[in-house]
């Protein structure tokens, strides 16, 4: 039995329940220079991945500490469904 892919709503849905969806969109734009990750930048990336590839955790106010919890949770989140 495969693991369905998350969607890009149940990303962005698993940002404001965390109350962070503002500081990661910050942090992608001041890493990659686009003003969010969109449904076109999901569907190219590795939602496993997400947190990990999205930008430099430790250049961020939040702190790697921080981005590497909400790592965990994102992750546990979509393994076990």
């Amino acid at each position: 039995m495969g693991l369905t892919p998350p969607t890009y709503q149940a990303f962005r849905n698993f940002l404001q329940e965390e109350g962070c969806e503002e500081q990661f969109d910050l942090a992608f734009l001041l890493h990659n220079g686009h003003t969010t990750l969109d449904e076109a930048l999901w569907e190219a990336g590795d939602e496993e991945y997400i947190f990990a590839h999205a930008f430099d955790w430790g250049t961020t106010p939040e702190g790697r500490n921080f981005w590497l919890g909400l790592d965990k949770k994102w992750n546990e989140l979509i393994y076990r469904k």
